[in-house]
């Protein structure tokens, strides 16, 4: 996961190109924002990008859909999810296929190793950016981000709740 400061215009046409130059055939992009009516836009300068404007109701029905093969479709697909955290992701999540989906990020023992998957956004970033490393170190919020919008146990629509402890008067520092 990765969240971006601000939009950028990115030329499909162009991302197609080093998509391609790269070995990548084949991409679904979803830009998932509320409001949104549904749009496709296609690009085919090289590598084949599908471009899908849609809303979060509409994106959920998809995934349940039982022309969906989300298994295969994944694995060549970029979601974005417009003014979201990391709680919006999991709900959108919540079912696919009509089964219900628990998903969960990191924490593995393979935490310090690079997975296909985040090779893979890695990889969409550079495309989209120009291989421009230092734009997408800039637009790269991580570090000024608030937890909620990362961490996957914490929900902002809870109010907090407070235990009260009563220690042992016998317990020492």
């Amino acid at each position: 996961m990765v969240i971006i400061k601000e939009s950028r215009f990115i030329s499909l046409d162009e991302m197609s190109l080093r998509l391609g130059c790269m070995g990548i055939d084949y991409l679904n992009i979803f830009s998932i924002s509320i409001n949104t009516i549904t749009n496709t836009v296609y690009s085919k300068k090289h590598c084949l990008i599908s471009y899908v404007e849609i809303s979060p109701q509409n994106f959920v029905e998809l995934l349940n859909h039982e022309d969906c093969k989300f298994l295969d479709m994944n694995k060549d697909s970029l979601f974005i999810v417009r003014g979201g955290n990391w709680l919006d992701i999991k709900n959108l999540f919540a079912a696919i296929n009509n089964r219900d989906i628990n998903i969960g990020r990191g924490g593995s023992q393979k935490a310090h190793a690079l997975s296909p998957l985040d090779f893979r956004l890695s990889t969409y970033l550079m495309a989209m950016f120009n291989f421009d490393y230092n734009l997408i170190s800039s637009l790269n919020s991580f570090n000024v981000m608030s937890k909620d919008r990362y961490l996957s146990y914490m929900d902002r629509s809870s109010p907090n709740k407070f235990v009260s402890i009563k220690l042992d008067s016998n317990l020492k520092d």
